[in-house]
């Protein structure tokens, strides 16, 4: 199961950019090369990621709205006016943060699947590799996540991404089902496969963020048992 295509870039952002009408400044791709540098040499690179790491500590320990630029550049160990030379505002640095945080997620998910024989596997021990996945994969910047929670539901544009990156993960797990039809006894794939993303989302976001009402370990089997009865003959 690789998840490798999960990937937003500058590009797609700056399309939002530009049909978001939120009352934020407009920003074309040629304007926004103009004004800001393209990180070239391995010291501007780290810069910028230095920069990407400070504010992502700042958001999950403050909030976005608790955050102004002044403190992500002190935090940063740079500049305001450095700041602004790799950053239009707080709220690009927001989104680069999103892409990191995006990335990450898809990588740990790949690097914890990676040489798991599924064919073989029984299914419901095979449910469990992939919810022991996501877990694993949502541990990284858990308290940025709690603040993209609150930005989902105020900033349409945080919203447009992140509802881009949730469509990726629908297709990935339509392609799972596709891989062996003959063995699913599901009606519709690409409704199952929503059915089972949407699930797995969310017993996972209660598993990592939320107080634990039961075990976890029997969550993770009860969970995979549902799936696999919902999908198998």
């Amino acid at each position: 199961m690789n998840l490798s295509s999960c990937f937003i870039d500058r590009p797609t952002i700056l399309t939002y950019n530009r049909n978001y009408k939120g009352g934020n400044e407009e920003v074309t791709e040629n304007e926004y090369e103009s004004k800001i540098r393209i990180p070239r040499q391995e010291r501007s690179i780290k810069t910028k990621e230095t920069i990407l790491q400070a504010a992502m500590e700042l958001f999950s320990e403050k909030g976005y709205h608790g955050t102004n630029t002044k403190e992500i550049a002190a935090a940063a160990g740079v500049s305001t006016g450095s700041f602004y030379s790799y950053y239009k505002d707080k709220r690009a640095v927001f989104l680069d943060s999103l892409i990191i945080y995006n990335n990450t997620l898809v990588e740990r998910i790949d690097t914890y699947l990676d040489g798991v024989d599924f064919q073989s596997m029984d299914k419901i021990d095979f449910i469990r590799e992939v919810i022991d996945s996501l877990i694993f994969s949502h541990k990284v910047f858990t308290e940025f996540h709690k603040e993209l929670a609150v930005m989902y539901n105020s900033d349409p544009e945080v919203q447009t991404l992140m509802d881009t990156q949730f469509e990726f993960g629908r297709r990935k797990t339509l392609d799972y089902l596709l891989m062996n039809p003959e063995e699913l006894k599901v009606d519709n794939l690409e409704a199952a496969s929503v059915v089972i993303f949407e699930t797995l989302n969310r017993v996972v976001d209660l598993i990592v963020f939320s107080p634990q009402i039961v075990d976890v370990e029997q969550l993770k089997t009860e969970l995979a048992k549902m799936l696999v009865a919902y999908l198998y003959k």
